[in-house]
């Protein structure tokens, strides 16, 4: 069975609404459609990252602009959602996620994370991953690409 079918059988009927709004974000994510996903946030919402508190993104816009920096050009950006349990406010998830370079290599990150909704909205999203487990497989001419870009964002 599906992960978010699986959570909707547990779940309220605000949970299911809530889980829906999830199973979007990761279509959207996949497709790397950023301007889709940063709409689904609040306008004070904030993304973070635990392994980088200090990349913190708060609102739509910056949201967007840290996934555009971060992901965009990659070839595919496919995500395995294993778990997906949601309460009346939060959405928790597991899932495997691989990053396609165009250069051809492929990095495999598992991930651990929490939504937290408000009114329709994700108010807080927080994303809990290895570092190093990231790091060690990131190609070099990436970090160099995601240098080329902040320093043009800025």
């Amino acid at each position: 069975m599906n992960p978010f079918d699986a959570a909707r059988e547990q779940a309220t009927d605000a949970g299911r609404a809530n889980i829906d709004l999830i199973e979007r974000f990761f279509a959207e994510m996949e497709k790397m459609d950023f301007g889709a996903v940063g709409a689904m946030f609040h306008e004070d919402a904030r993304y973070r990252d635990e392994p980088s508190h200090d990349a913190d993104a708060t609102g739509p816009a910056a949201i967007t602009a840290k996934l555009n920096n971060a992901i965009a050009g990659l070839n595919a950006f496919p995500m395995c959602v294993n778990t997906v349990v949601a309460d009346g406010v939060r959405v928790m998830s597991r899932r495997a996620e691989e990053w396609h370079f165009p250069t051809g290599e492929v990095l495999a990150l598992p991930v651990m994370c929490v939504h937290e909704i408000r009114a329709g909205k994700i108010a807080d999203w927080h994303e809990f991953w290895d570092m190093n487990s990231f790091t060690s497989q990131l190609p070099a001419s990436w970090m160099e690409e995601i240098m080329k870009r902040a320093q043009g964002a800025s």
